[in-house]
């Protein structure tokens, strides 16, 4: 997937942007389906994974809701991407909770209690190792907390490769996978990770998805 991801974005030209655009607004759909009339609840981690829980979280709000996003690295120090995404939702005055220094965690545990939905978006398809603190001790808090989750692309702790979880990992209602299912998906034990598995189409050429 990221090398077709690069294709269409070197090759056929497609904005990243745009890809993360169509990630975004498609997680944000299923979110809300979920989420009721209850507030969701987005965890953006650092990358592209955390720059789509950015988006979600725009088409949340604008559809109504009043999300809270909890996100885990300084603007500074955001891709150009993410980046973008960010400072929309600070002009949109969207809630954005600053967890990359030090961990709120009574603003987090709260804040889960009465959430409507809960999305994923802190790893990728580009983990490799297991979660360290503070992510892992976040997840165990998502899973704690039995609200329903939405995962964006993957749950986070699980190798896209294998299946296997690392460490730990967001137990998923629905993951939102992009572009095509993650290899790791075959393994039957991801499953009890995954949820239900949807496969959002963020535009890239279907040449490059055969």
């Amino acid at each position: 997937m990221r090398q077709i991801d690069e294709k269409a974005i070197r090759v056929f030209g497609i904005p990243s942007l745009l890809l993360m655009e169509n990630a975004g607004a498609a997680c944000a759909f299923e979110a809300f389906r979920l989420a009721g009339r209850n507030n969701p609840v987005i965890f953006a981690g650092k990358g592209n994974n955390g720059g789509d829980g950015f988006v979600a979280a725009r088409h949340l709000a604008n559809r109504g809701l009043k999300p809270v996003v909890f996100y885990f690295q300084r603007p500074a120090e955001m891709k150009p991407d993410p980046l973008v995404n960010f400072r929309i939702l600070e002009k949109m005055k969207v809630s954005l909770i600053d967890c990359s220094v030090k961990l709120p965690a009574q603003s987090i545990k709260s804040t889960l209690k009465s959430a409507g939905v809960v999305v994923d978006a802190l790893f990728g398809t580009g983990l490799s190792k297991p979660l360290v603190e503070p992510f892992s001790t976040v997840v165990a808090w998502i899973n704690a907390s039995r609200r329903r989750v939405v995962a964006v692309d993957i749950p986070s702790g699980m190798n896209a490769d294998t299946g296997e979880v690392m460490g730990v990992c967001v137990r998923a209602d629905l993951t939102v996978t992009l572009g095509l299912p993650k290899k790791g998906f075959l393994n039957r034990k991801a499953k009890v990770f995954t949820g239900r598995v949807k496969v959002a189409d963020i535009s890239i050429p279907g040449i490059l998805l055969k």
